[in-house]
């Protein structure tokens, strides 16, 4: 359920109640058994037709080229949310750099801790873990690179979406923010910097004018990130 989250992988219909019956039913063990599902797997599974069941299929393999920092946060290690796995990410470029970093290198890094290098590396010292990411690249997973290290033109700043955009989706427009060195999250608070307003908007948009944040439309939005 935490590989296939928004924040983590983002694999589009692959939510709790899917999750289960593909446990419950002995189809997935572990996550690189995912990547092996069919359409005709998925056809078994309560409320899938032929046109869902290829939905969810693409969506799968679509997930197949994650950016580094997301996949690191998909794993589920210990102690690693957005922001440290993307520090991770920005430090060591890539995951055989990282898993051949041990207690000291981690610790050496603004940010990380003892608690959280001893996480990172135990989790990379564990035989199973080692295997369980090995299935993984086996079925194809190639990260990407990770944002530049010290960020972009958006550093510093925080986005929270709203409403539907005319050539984003949701997913698309967050990661553009990332990628600029921004950050965007789910929620307004008065953190946040900017909430882009697309059409039909929810509750968020409400929220701003409580918070006093700056409201932008998506022509703003594209502005921002063109520089």
């Amino acid at each position: 359920i935490h590989y296939a989250s928004r924040d983590a992988m983002d694999i589009d219909q692959l939510g709790e109640k899917v999750v289960d019956q593909l446990v419950e039913k002995g189809m997935v063990s572990e996550l690189s058994d995912l990547y092996k599902l069919d359409v005709s797997d998925l056809k078994k599974l309560e409320g899938f037709a032929e046109k869902s069941a290829e939905k969810l299929h693409h969506a799968i393999q679509d997930s197949k080229e994650p950016r580094f920092d997301r996949f690191l946060y998909a794993l589920g290690i210990r102690h690693v949310g957005q922001h440290i796995a993307r520090l991770l990410a920005e430090e060591f470029g890539d995951i055989d750099t990282l898993k051949k970093a041990d207690y000291e290198d981690l610790e050496k890094i603004d940010e990380i801790g003892p608690e959280i290098a001893r996480s990172v590396s135990g989790f990379f010292d564990q035989k199973e873990n080692r295997k369980a990411l090995q299935n993984l690249l086996d079925q194809g997973i190639k990260m990407s690179a990770p944002p530049a290290k010290g960020g972009g033109k958006l550093k510093g700043k925080t986005f929270v979406f709203t409403g539907e955009l005319e050539n984003y989706t949701r997913s698309e427009a967050e990661k553009k923010v990332e990628a600029l060195g921004g950050r965007a999250t789910s929620g307004v608070s008065g953190n946040t910097d900017y909430v882009v307003v697309g059409r039909d908007p929810g509750k968020k948009a409400d929220e701003a004018d409580k918070e006093n944040v700056k409201k932008i439309d998506e022509d703003a939005f594209e502005k921002l990130i063109q520089g």
